[in-house]
């Protein structure tokens, strides 16, 4: 099911992220840092709210990779699921950092992270439950295919 060859595991990463950020779901609240259209985060303060963003973030990313892993291991080895999950996440940063340096290619990125994105927000209670299924079916699909 998984590719073998890094550069369309790459690639299938990052383009799994705007198909998947297309199916309306609960984006979690940043206090400090924005990824807005118009987000300006050139002064943002090392404060508590900076570290919580970061902490929330870190979690997110680092459960998310440890998902892959769990359900794509023994199917492929451990770098190349890395490398999946990590480029299917690598959109998020990027509008990051269009946010400090809005420049060619993270402009035209942005502008297209943001038209692929849905524009329905749900509740967090719906958004967890919708996300939870989507995730489910998802392992179900990888499992099935072990």
């Amino acid at each position: 099911m998984l590719p073998s060859h890094p550069i369309v595991v790459a690639l299938a990463g990052f383009a799994s992220h705007f198909v998947i950020d297309a199916i309306p779901h609960w984006d979690y609240p940043l206090q400090a840092i924005s990824v807005r259209k118009d987000a300006d985060n050139r002064l943002l303060k090392a404060d508590h709210r900076l570290w919580m963003d970061l902490l929330t973030i870190a979690i997110d990313a680092s459960t998310g990779l440890a998902i892959a892993i769990l359900l794509f291991t023994p199917s492929a080895p451990i770098w190349v699921i890395a490398l999946g999950a990590g480029a299917g996440m690598l959109p998020d940063p990027l509008q990051f950092v269009h946010s400090l340096y809005k420049r060619e290619p993270l402009v035209t990125l942005q502008r297209f992270h943001i038209w692929m994105h849905t524009k329905r927000r749900l509740n967090w209670q719906i958004g967890i439950i919708s996300q939870a299924a989507f995730a489910a079916l998802v392992a179900a699909t990888a499992l099935i295919a072990k």
